[in-house]
């Protein structure tokens, strides 16, 4: 139980520390988005003014001091595109990079759910092995042949071989050890007892015997 709640706590930790970086990427990315716009765009200004600066040297040579400090200062404005292009590759970069630590979270996320599942199943695994240990104990002397859980590779009932989705599950009246399709019945074998898990067979049998009696 602890080390249930102690993944689940750092899945969430996790979860949420993954959900930050999501929203920074996204932040980033829009900021990343609306400078290459802004990039694009003064790119054209700056063409299209690179143009008119070209016909303004062929018909107004007698402005080349105008001309001169404009080209100075498209010379700056061609800087601030540098500066504005060298920043985009920055912020791709590091766009790139969060993506990367995206990717791992979520594949140690993936890890911690595999290990979570495997852990809920040798919960249940042990509890039921514990319950199955005083069943068994319970019926030691009564006549009741309990399986061996180690000999039996195939359900009782329908014959299928168990794996690991197919699980063995002992009926509590036979003793004999079924898949949980064909054990997923419970009854009270004595008075004021708790129902436990009988097979399909037991079941019908247990069910016609008490109407007999009522």
């Amino acid at each position: 139980m602890l080390l249930r709640i102690k993944v689940e706590r750092c899945d969430l930790i996790r979860r949420k520390e993954l959900d930050g970086v999501r929203a920074r990427t996204e932040e980033k990315a829009k900021v990343l988005a609306a400078e290459a716009a802004e990039r694009t765009a003064r790119a054209k200004d700056v063409e299209r003014e690179l143009h008119v600066e070209r016909e303004w040297r062929t018909s107004l040579q007698e402005s080349s001091i105008s001309n001169a400090e404009r080209i100075s200062q498209l010379r700056q404005e061609n800087d601030q595109l540098k500066q504005i292009s060298e920043k985009y590759v920055t912020l791709q970069e590091e766009y790139y990079a969060l993506k990367e630590i995206c990717s791992e979270q979520e594949r140690t996320l993936e890890e911690l759910g595999v290990q979570l599942s495997a852990a809920k199943l040798a919960t249940v695994e042990l509890r039921e092995a514990a319950d199955n240990a005083q069943w068994q104990s319970q019926q030691d002397g009564g006549g009741t042949a309990w399986a061996d859980d180690r000999q039996v590779t195939h359900c009782k009932g329908c014959n299928r071989e168990f794996n690991i989705t197919r699980r063995k599950h002992h009926c509590r009246n036979c003793g004999n050890i079924f898949c949980k399709s064909c054990s997923d019945n419970t009854m009270s074998l004595t008075d004021n007892s708790k129902q436990v898990r009988v097979c399909d067979e037991c079941y019908v049998l247990l069910v016609g015997r008490y109407s007999v009696m009522l």
